[in-house]
């Protein structure tokens, strides 16, 4: 199949839109990603103000309350003989006017459970008469007194437009004991004032809390408590006020995750058909509410978003601890819709799309206009490599463009062009491209530098080849020196020559290195993962590798006709023997004590000893390479200690290591030549040293 081939043209404009485009789409998202955090942080403060003034309105009431009950108890002490009177409910009739929010104010005397309470009525019809009847026209205030003064024990009731006139009574035994009520008795043991959980009051039956507080003799006899009424619908009512948005709300939960408060009331208790009780908030019906408070227990934080059950809408969600001075700890939450703040800019964002990719459409036929002016001399330099492809190097490029990009790229061809007919005898290309790179020309000569050279080896490529065609020999040798070589390149290597099915590699030539041992090193890793070929017998073929760093001389070998870029030296000598050490030892990867010295710390070696290859008279340290990083593995670090126990000549001790080690590795050929050599070096007098005479 043919590839797909695009104009000039069009490719500049696609490019345009592919740099463009994502970046016009970042833009966008930026400024989306920007603007909606800016929403959520006005909506998030939206609801801590919401939050804030909720705390400041009740805090208020109670603090007002707190104040009633204050000068309640100072008029009590100071009237003690007179609290019986009804005129002593006038003052708390005047302080109840001056507080919103406040049901009742009344006292009970603790020595026989007399009751004298004062009402500010609602007017929203939600307060009846004792008997369950409407309220007489008028009814402003309700004052309560039982008593026994009439020699029994009577509940009676009046009801006050205002103090002095009475447009309803109502009177009926009771058995209404004020000193077993709750707030009664939380008030009896201490001076302060005590505040109430949430519960239900005695009539008519609703929700609310109340503070109280004892009065006492100057001798600590106690007279009575007075007390002070909040119902939830007041408390209901200050959060009916507060607007998050349109669709928020704030709601108040008591310690025990009830709901105390809601805009609308009648979600806060629920009848089991006998009793009224608070309803737990998780249950409330109030779908994202209840969502919110199942998320909040659920451990999400005290700000979250969840998603409504009903319409699939993200809510945002804030709690926050409100902890009054009486004892009650409550939590406030607010509820609001994200869309309400994320909306419009979800909406400005698609404007800004449309109008953005209107400009896109706009700007690419420009652009492909433009790119017109490219053409023609882009043909001439097309036809120019075209010339260069088919080896006619012998006539000057001749392109002159006003574009600076374009008059570069024809010098850069220019200078390609006489670069490759300096160069064109020099193979492999990367060679050539190197040589050109580094300026060193085509004559004969050469220079002696610090080189790190490696030789490779196909083990067992002869056997497995030499019954395949050689037609069949040539693509699957091709591929395997294409993997070793792009493994080589990418380590910033030089292929000098291919010898059979072996490799010779150098570092540091022709251009400079100053990490050229390390890079080999990562080279020879690379190339042991990357080229591993299967033999005719489906077997995998392993590459044997030897590497080594020293003084060679590299540079422009041959005649002036047909030259060849390569290194000689005694190092190069002994890296090829180093790499046939490979087959002795049964490793994979060695490297000399030179390379070793030079990459300590930065790869995983093993020490394989002083060596003697044949064909050598001196004895060489060998390494065998396992990885990068110096976190060598267990049996390494054993391995290691039984090298050294060799070098300090303790033979015993360095033989029961190695057995060691055997254990762990029993087919390791190094260990059984070392444990070989070993067992005859006392009466042989070994010198440590393990002497080939073979490749």
């Amino acid at each position: 199949m043919d590839r797909v081939r695009i104009r000039l043209r069009v490719g500049i404009t696609v490019m345009f839109l592919l740099i463009v485009v994502p970046l016009s789409a970042a833009m966008i998202g930026f400024i989306y990603r920007s603007n909606t955090t800016l929403a959520r942080q006005v909506a998030e403060q939206s609801m801590e103000l919401a939050t804030n003034q909720v705390t400041f309105k009740v805090s208020n009431v109670m603090d007002g309350m707190a104040r009633a009950l204050d000068m309640a108890v100072a008029f009590g002490k100071s009237q003690q003989s007179e609290l019986r009177r009804p005129e002593a409910l006038r003052p708390m009739l005047e302080q109840l006017q001056q507080m919103p929010g406040v049901l009742s104010l009344y006292f009970g005397m603790h020595e026989d459970g007399a009751f004298y309470q004062v009402v500010h009525l609602p007017q929203d019809g939600s307060y009846t008469t004792t008997t369950g009847g409407k309220l007489p026209k008028d009814a402003n205030w309700l004052i309560r007194i039982i008593d026994n003064s009439s020699g029994q024990w009577r509940d009676s009731v009046l009801y006050l437009s205002s103090w002095g006139k009475v447009v309803g009574l109502e009177r009926a035994p009771t058995e209404y004991d004020p000193r077993e009520r709750p707030w009664y008795r939380a008030a009896l043991p201490f001076d302060d004032i005590a505040g109430s959980p949430v519960y239900m009051f005695a009539g008519p039956v609703q929700p609310g809390l109340t503070l109280s507080r004892r009065l006492t003799t100057s001798d600590g006899a106690r007279l009575a408590v007075f007390g002070a009424d909040m119902t939830i619908a007041a408390l209901s009512a200050f959060l009916r006020e507060q607007k998050v948005g349109v669709t928020g709300r704030v709601f108040i939960l008591d310690s025990a995750g009830r709901m105390i408060g809601h805009p609308d009331e009648t979600k806060v208790s629920r009848s089991d058909g006998t009793n009224l009780h608070l309803v737990d908030g998780a249950q409330v019906d109030d779908p994202v509410v209840a969502e919110a408070v199942r998320g909040w227990r659920a451990g999400k934080g005290d700000n979250f978003v969840v998603q409504s059950a009903e319409d699939g809408t993200d809510w945002m969600v804030r709690f926050s601890p409100f902890a009054n001075k009486f004892g009650s700890t409550w939590t406030i939450g607010v509820v609001v819709a994200e869309d309400e703040f994320v909306g419009p800019i979800k909406k400005a964002s698609l404007l800004i799309l449309l109008a953005g990719g209107l400009f896109l459409g706009i700007a690419a036929l420009a652009i492909q206009r433009a790119a017109r002016m490219l053409v023609k001399p882009m043909e001439t330099l097309i036809a120019e490599t075209d010339r260069i492809s088919r080896l006619e190097l012998g006539q000057p490029v001749k392109v002159i463009s006003p574009v600076v990009e374009i008059d570069k790229l024809a010098k850069a061809i220019a200078s390609m062009k006489t670069g490759l007919a300096s160069f064109g005898t020099y193979v492999p290309k990367s060679l050539v491209h190197n040589i050109i790179q580094s300026g060193i020309g085509t004559s004969v000569g050469g220079q002696r530098r610090p080189l790190t050279v490696m030789f490779t080896d196909l083990q067992g490529f002869t056997a497995a080849t030499e019954a395949m065609p050689p037609e069949q020999v040539l693509p699957w040798l091709s591929a395997y020196f294409d993997a070793m070589s792009t493994a080589i390149h990418r380590h910033h290597g030089t292929i000098d020559k291919y010898i059979g099915d072996a490799i010779m590699a150098l570092w540091n030539a022709p251009l400079d290195d100053d990490d050229h041992v390390a890079h080999a090193c990562r080279a020879m890793l690379a190339c042991r993962d990357a080229a591993t070929l299967g033999g005719a017998d489906g077997g995998q073929l392993k590459t044997r590798m030897g590497l080594h760093t020293g003084m060679a001389v590299v540079g422009n070998v041959g005649a002036s006709d047909r030259m060849q870029y390569t290194a000689l030296g005694a190092m190069v000598n002994l890296a090829s023997r180093v790499e046939s050490l490979n087959k002795q030892l049964d490793t994979q990867l060695l490297v000399t004590g030179d390379v070793a010295q030079a990459v300590a710390g930065r790869f995983t070696l093993r020490p394989m000893g002083r060596v003697l290859a044949v064909g050598t008279s001196l004895p060489i340290d060998v390494h065998e390479l396992l990885g990068e990083g110096s976190d060598p593995a267990t049996d390494v670090l054993l391995w290691g200690e039984a090298m050294a126990l060799i070098e300090r000549r303790q033979w015993r001790d360095a033989a029961r290591a190695f057995t060691d080690f055997t254990e762990m590795r029993p087919h390791d050929k190094a260990a059984a030549l070392y444990l070989k050599a070993l067992a005859q070096a006392e009466t042989a007098d070994w010198d440590g040293i393990l002497r080939f005479d073979s490749k």
